[in-house]
């Protein structure tokens, strides 16, 4: 503590000089005591829909903070926000005029049991942006259709599906440009793409280390025409990077296949068909 701080009296310690007005207060306390804090509102006293005084929304506690959850992103989840599912399954229809409102359009996903917005569509081009948008390195581009790839080999619906960053390093070290030896460097890179993808929730980290669970919120986000785009983008910025982040030993596989079958898995414009 700062002798500033030790050195000065408190109220406590100050005596009262009779006559003087600390006396006086002292004698008649309640001439000077705060008045008391108003009580409560009798809620039955409240606007209809109203939570607190003055409150002029008029939706349920739990629909607002699923509206918020939605907005804040990256999605609702029905197994980690059970309240504010059940909220969103009773109060759908308003919850869509909200965010429509907001140039917003709601995606649930009963089976998985997942909620997010994303921007709207419309037609004329006018509405604002309101969704963050993710911008996409070549190396996270890879790893987004690598880990969506293997979302869709799980077997049954509601499986879950797991990764190691072993795994994610050995798949994409491919695309390590074919003159390079900084083996290190590129590592690092891919690190740096992962940790992108549990900052964005599309990795969830488990109780054992360096291994992930994919979010099934990935298969919604990126949807068919979703993924076309990114292989789209994927080809194009393979194609500029050609001689300097292109896939290693010819890497797009030893028969010369498309550079995203590397490990042979689909085409991401042909495994949604």
């Amino acid at each position: 503590m700062s002798d500033d701080l030790r050195s000065a009296p408190s109220a406590a310690d100050a005596q009262a000089v009779p006559g003087s007005a600390e006396a006086t207060a002292a004698q008649a306390p309640d001439a000077l005591a705060p008045e008391p804090a108003e009580p409560d509102r009798d809620p039955a006293s409240l606007a209809p829909g109203a939570l607190w005084d003055g409150d002029a929304g008029a939706l349920p506690r739990d629909t607002r903070r699923a509206i918020v959850r939605l907005v804040q992103g990256p999605y609702l989840s029905a197994e980690r926000q059970p309240d504010l599912w059940n909220a969103l399954m009773s109060d759908e229809a308003v919850v869509q005029r909200h965010l429509a409102d907001m140039f917003l359009a709601l995606v649930i996903d009963r089976e998985t049991g997942l909620a997010f917005v994303r921007n709207a569509d419309d037609p004329t081009g006018a509405a604002p942006s309101v969704v963050r948008t993710m911008p996409l390195t070549f190396i996270d581009t890879a790893l987004l259709l690598h880990l969506r790839t293997l979302l869709l080999r799980v077997p049954a619906a509601g499986q879950r599906a797991f990764v190691d960053r072993e795994e994610l390093l050995d798949h994409l070290r491919v695309y390590r440009p074919r003159t390079s030896t900084d083996e290190s460097g590129f590592d690092k890179r891919v690190s740096a793409s992962v940790s992108k993808m549990l900052k964005a929730s599309l990795l969830r980290e488990t109780s054992v280390g360096e291994r992930y669970e994919i979010s099934p919120i990935l298969a919604l986000v990126f949807g068919p025409d979703e993924v076309a785009a990114v292989a789209r983008e994927y080809r194009r910025m393979l194609g500029d990077d050609a001689g300097a982040e292109g896939p290693a030993a010819a890497g797009a596989g030893a028969e010369g296949s498309d550079p995203d079958d590397a490990d042979g898995a689909a085409d991401p414009d042909e495994e949604d068909q």
